[in-house]
């Protein structure tokens, strides 16, 4: 096989929602993983684009939604410490670098997740990869992993120096339209955000 057509093929599979395995989705989750295998890149995401070619910083983030609470779904977020070089203060999944002996995005997201929120591995199970994305303010190509949280441990921000909070925000706290705002900023990024307990 050619150099080009290796690309090419690396790129498709970039473009595509993976499913992972034989894993059974829950109920509640059913619809979301069908409307995202079903989606196109630019309609997960209007600002990251899907990359050219890998970049040199590889990263995921575990997208973790436990369903196991009477109001329904939540998800897992974390606000990132103010010091951090690279995206200070947000809100975001946990997540972060590929090291060397990460068997895959899978494997980085939920290590990641683990030493910055304390959770217990052995309750997550990966469900589908999201297509790459290229985040051009820190120069990472990240691959998002919505997971089940079968099994929901305790969570804390365990490094202050990473992590100035954990939370498990539920899915009608996103969906009420008073949490929700259209956000631009001096970088470019324009799209939906949610404002939560004063934090966007």
């Amino acid at each position: 096989m050619n150099v080009e057509r290796s690309l090419l093929d690396d790129r498709a599979r970039w473009l595509a929602v993976t499913r992972l395995g034989s894993a059974v989705v829950p109920a509640p989750l059913t619809g979301l993983v069908r409307a995202l295998t079903a989606a196109r890149p630019d309609e997960l995401s209007r600002n990251d684009p899907v990359p050219d070619a890998p970049a040199e910083r590889q990263a995921a983030v575990l997208i973790l939604i436990a369903t196991d609470r009477d109001g329904g779904p939540d998800v897992l977020l974390q606000q990132r410490a103010p010091t951090l070089r690279d995206h200070a203060g947000e809100v975001a999944f946990p997540g972060g670098a590929r090291e060397n002996d990460d068997a895959g995005p899978p494997a980085t997201a939920i290590r990641e997740a683990a030493e910055e929120t304390g959770l217990d591995p052995a309750g997550v199970q990966p469900l589908i990869l999201l297509p790459r994305l290229h985040i051009p303010p820190s120069r990472f190509d990240v691959t998002g992993v919505l997971a089940h949280w079968r099994t929901p441990s305790p969570v804390s921000a365990i490094d202050p120096g990473e992590t100035k909070r954990v939370m498990r925000v539920p899915f009608t706290t996103l969906a009420d339209p008073d949490n929700r705002i259209m956000l631009s900023t001096g970088f470019g990024w324009h799209g939906p955000a949610f404002v939560l307990d004063g934090t966007v």
